[in-house]
């Protein structure tokens, strides 16, 4: 291991000070030449899991941040399943090494005007995945903000135990405790789904360290030849995918089907988004599940509820085997953001990287994308200005200031994107950013 591996590696310390006292290292380096970090490229990823919520190779949010420099990306964000724990390191981060960026929260929830409709969470109707995108601060401590957000944790957890309870029982000698194996592989007590199924993966390997045998009993409880079962112990992301498809997910011995109270109401979630200067985004999938069939119906649902972004994952549509499917998903792609386009709004993208093999930024130059390029660019540029602007004057997209002076959306995105593209990730840019600035753009794209 080299020095540079090394520091890269102290990136993903638990420990904040020994992450952040390795990411200096690295800065150093590169304004010393010892690194060479690309110029800015057209491409961006606003969907990096951290390890707050699940990252498939443990990065920290400084270790994305990084990353993302070492790719030469125009700006990267953070998403997190229920937290808002990457904010001020993502931040941070940014600011140190002029990095455009953005900080969002993932969860789900209850959608009771379509208890029949399918969205971005399969097998259950009624159920939506959603974000909130752009925060730069957290809630006050005691705050009713802070209650709702501190909420979305618990849910999750709650279900996590129910879940981890079920697949115990049916895995028998291979059990996790939720305290001793679950949550050590956290830095902040938030485990998700994806750290149950490592959490099982490798209590297997100390249980059962001859792989005939841990091959064996893998093979039994999910339904596979053990032959298989050992090709996929040298793909782990693929076995990792398998044992979370048969016990967790839907149709699985672990899972556990939604009850009232078991996700939170949109209204209570916008809330909390909206209270910390937020913008709220629906999560898109695929098109072709029965609540995302009508893409026109979806989005005047969205606008009439206040929801005027959208958030997708563009490999889901196109980085496909079977040619039919890609067709199929590809053609749902380019309607959903033909329709946006209409309606004026943004369009955020990323690869998320919670799960093994994932890229870390899409291919904006695949001629998939490359017509959509365009938009999903301009649309980043929207959230960078309103970053700047919530962290200068708290005026960001959402804002009562920005609904006053922007009654129309296309006004308001060329707003805001304009000044995304002309402020850097500096602090001292961003504090300057006061009315003589702004009122220059207010007379180029305000009412």
């Amino acid at each position: 291991m080299n020095d540079i591996q090394y520091w890269e590696e102290k990136l993903d310390s638990f420990d904040y000070e020994e992450r952040w006292n390795a990411f200096l290292k690295l800065v150093e380096k590169a304004k010393k030449g010892e690194i060479i970090l690309p110029p800015p490229s057209p491409r961006v990823n606003l969907h990096f899991h951290t390890f707050f919520s699940f990252n498939a190779y443990g990065y920290s949010p400084l270790h994305v941040i990084w990353k993302a420099k070492e790719l030469g990306l125009s700006m990267a964000g953070s998403v997190d399943f229920d937290v808002l724990d990457a904010v001020p390191e993502f931040q941070r981060g940014g600011l140190e090494v002029g990095l455009p960026f953005s900080s969002g929260i993932e969860t789900r929830v209850h959608l009771p005007e379509f208890p029949d409709k399918e969205f971005s969470s399969p097998h259950e109707p009624g159920v939506a995945y959603y974000m909130g995108n752009g925060f730069t601060r957290l809630p006050d401590k005691g705050s009713e903000i802070e209650q709702i957000l501190l909420s979305l944790k618990k849910i999750a957890q709650t279900r996590n135990q129910k879940v981890i309870e079920k697949v115990n029982a049916y895995l028998g000698k291979v059990q996790i405790d939720y305290q001793e194996d679950l949550l050590p592989l956290t830095p902040s007590g938030n485990p998700t789904e994806r750290h149950i199924v490592l959490a099982y993966a490798l209590k297997s390997e100390a249980l059962i360290p001859d792989e005939e045998e841990r091959a064996k009993f893998w093979g039994e409880k999910l339904a596979m030849e053990k032959e298989e079962v050992k090709k996929l112990f040298r793909d782990k992301a693929t076995f990792y995918d398998f044992i979370r498809s048969k016990l967790i997910k839907f149709g699985g011995v672990g899972y556990v089907k939604p009850d009232a109270g078991d996700f939170p109401s949109r209204s209570e979630v916008n809330k909390m988004i909206w209270g910390l200067g937020a913008i709220p985004s629906f999560s898109w999938l695929d098109g072709t599940n029965s609540g995302e069939r009508d893409p026109e119906m979806l989005l005047e649902f969205c606008l009439a509820n206040g929801v005027e972004t959208i958030f997708l994952i563009p490999d889901r549509a196109w980085n496909i085997p079977c040619e039919e499917e890609r067709k199929i998903k590809l053609a749902k792609l380019y309607e959903i953001v033909e329709e946006t386009k209409k309606r004026d709004m943004p369009v955020f993208v990323g690869t998320e990287l919670n799960r093994y093999g994932q890229k870390l930024v899409d291919d904006f130059d695949s001629p998939y994308l490359e017509p959509l390029a365009p938009h999903f660019l301009e649309s980043a540029w929207v959230l960078w200005g309103h970053v700047v602007m919530e962290m200068s004057s708290r005026r960001g997209y959402t804002s009562d200031w920005a609904k006053e002076n922007f009654s129309n959306r296309r006004k308001r995105n060329k707003f805001f994107a304009s000044l995304g593209k002309n402020t850097p990730a500096e602090e001292k840019a961003i504090k300057q950013v006061g009315e003589e600035s702004t009122s220059r753009l207010l007379q180029q794209f305000g009412e």
